[in-house]
C-alpha cells in the first residue's frame, strides 16, 4: 500500500480541480493499481470515473451509497457535489442503466434529482428498501443492476449514508441512515466480487466528535482491501516454490 500524495487542486476552480484528479486517477490505475480515493466532497465522483473510462474496454459500473442521488446536472451554475453522476454517466462507457445507489432517502435533495435518475433509468434502493429485503438481497440486486453488460465495477461510498450517530463530521447529515455493521456487511458482499477502485467522501474532520467518523471512514476502506484481497481479487499470488523432498538418513 502506498500513499501517493494530494491532488493538486485549484479550490476556486472546479473544472481545473476536476482535470487534475482525472489525471491522477488515470496516472495511477493506468499503472495496474488499485486506486482508493479520498474526498473532498462527492463532486470528484465525475472527475474519478472520468480518469478511468478511457482505460476499460467495455462498461464501468458504479455502486454508490448514499442519503442523496447527487443526480443534478448543476448546483449553482456549478458542476457540484449534488451533480457528480449526472456528468458521470453521460460518458460513454458509464451507462446510466448500470448506476446503482443505496441508502437514499430524508429530506435533503430537491424533488428532481429523483426525475432525473427516472429518465436515466438509474436504479434506487432507498433504505425503506434495504429494510424491507435485507442486507443479502439489496447486495444481489445491486451487483446483478451494477455488472450487467458490465467490465467492471466502481465504489463510492458517501459517509453520510450512515446515520449521524455514528458519522457526524459531514457536511450534509440526514437522520435515518445505515448503521455501522450493516453497511460493514453490505460493503463485503459487494466487494468480493472485485472492484476497478473506490473512493470515500464527504469526511469533514472539523464537524467530528471524537474522530468517530474519520475511525469509521478508515475501517470501511480496510475493510474493502481485506475481502478483495481474501477473494482474490486484489493483490498478486507469489509461485509456490517447489519444495525438495525429505532426504532420509
Amino acid at each position: 500500500m502506498v500513499d501517493v500524495g494530494d491532488v493538486s487542486v485549484i479550490p476556486a476552480n472546479i473544472e481545473k480541480s476536476f482535470d487534475q484528479i482525472a489525471k491522477a486517477v488515470s496516472y495511477v490505475h493506468e499503472r495496474a493499481v488499485f486506486p482508493v480515493i479520498l474526498g473532498g466532497d462527492h463532486s470528484i465522483g465525475y472527475p474519478d470515473i472520468r480518469g478511468l473510462a478511457p482505460h476499460v474496454e467495455g462498461n464501468i459500473g458504479i455502486i454508490h451509497f448514499d442519503r442523496h442521488a447527487d443526480i443534478s446536472e448543476f448546483d449553482m451554475d456549478e458542476r457540484m457535489h449534488g451533480t457528480p453522476w449526472f456528468h458521470a454517466t453521460n460518458i460513454p462507457n458509464a451507462p446510466p442503466t448500470n448506476l446503482v445507489q443505496i441508502g437514499v432517502g430524508g429530506w435533503t435533495q430537491p424533488r428532481d434529482w429523483y426525475a432525473n435518475s427516472r429518465e436515466r433509468r438509474t436504479t434506487i434502493l432507498t433504505m425503506e428498501d434495504v429494510d424491507r429485503y435485507g442486507i443479502d438481497r439489496v447486495a444481489e440486486y445491486a451487483l446483478e443492476t451494477a455488472w450487467k453488460q458490465a467490465k467492471c465495477v466502481f465504489l463510492s461510498f458517501d459517509i453520510d449514508c450512515l446515520d449521524p450517530a455514528f458519522a457526524p463530521g459531514t457536511g450534509t447529515p440526514e437522520p435515518g441512515g445505515f448503521l455501522p455493521r450493516e453497511v460493514l456487511r453490505l460493503l463485503q458482499l459487494v466487494a468480493r466480487e472485485g472492484l476497478v477502485g473506490m473512493e470515500v467522501v464527504e469526511v469533514s474532520p472539523p464537524y467530528d466528535v471524537a474522530e468517530i467518523t474519520s475511525l469509521l471512514a478508515s475501517r470501511l476502506i480496510m475493510d474493502v482491501l481485506g475481502t478483495l484481497v481474501l477473494h482474490r481479487k486484489l493483490g498478486r499470488v507469489p509461485p509456490r516454490e517447489e519444495v525438495p523432498p525429505v532426504q532420509e538418513a
